[in-house]
């Protein structure tokens, strides 16, 4: 019985790890990635949306919740883009926006601290033993950061030119533990990189 047990154990980890990243997420998923706003280091109140027409949406909660209603956002259709028409908020080279009017735009003209600056989204992988970690961080083109996995973190950001965006807060990453996703250790893109996006938080849970 106990062998049979572990051979089962053994069967959901593979099969978690063998999805082909570019056909998720699907409609059968509910994926959570946090994410965190932030104006020269400053976080700021998170987007609060009007309309979800796709299943990639937001609470106010500090979590990106992924779970597709039709196909035209699941796979490699699942992108940032998505969310922020459902947040009716954008991000470009020149600020991050909040049509609701959570905050004022965030203008890359005005700099930080006196210093030039630019906008960036990082992808985090939040489990990293060290603690979060930059996957990637992108400036431009930001519609188009596709959704990886569950559990990953992002933060959109006006920095210093030179400077990396701050991770999500440990009480973002806390409402990731809260909701059950899987804290993620690595996650790359598969359109991108040949390594695999790992969806297992080594917990066994």
């Amino acid at each position: 019985m106990a062998l049979v047990v572990v051979l089962g154990v053994v069967l959901v980890i593979v099969a978690r790890g063998s999805r082909d990243p570019l056909t998720s997420p699907t409609t059968e998923d509910h994926w959570h990635s946090a994410y965190t706003i932030y104006d020269c280091g400053a976080p700021v109140p998170l987007f609060q949306g009007q309309a979800d027409p796709d299943g990639i949406h937001s609470h106010g909660d500090s979590l990106i919740h992924i779970h597709p209603y039709n196909s035209s956002a699941t796979g490699d259709d699942a992108r940032l883009g998505v969310f922020l028409d459902a947040m009716n908020a954008s991000i470009d080279v020149d600020g991050i926006f909040a049509e609701n009017g959570e905050f004022a735009p965030i203008l890359t003209e005005d700099g930080c601290n006196g210093q030039p600056a630019v906008v960036q989204v990082a992808r985090w992988n939040i489990g990293a033993a060290g603690g979060p970690e930059i996957v990637e961080v992108y400036e431009d083109d930001f519609d188009d950061i596709r959704l990886l996995a569950d559990g990953e973190g992002f933060t959109f950001a006006l920095v210093a030119v030179g400077e990396d965006p701050p991770p999500p807060g440990p009480d973002v990453i806390a409402s990731l533990v809260g909701v059950g996703s899987e804290i993620q250790w690595e996650v790359t893109d598969p359109l991108t990189d040949d390594a695999p996006v790992d969806t297992s938080d080594g917990s066994g849970g």
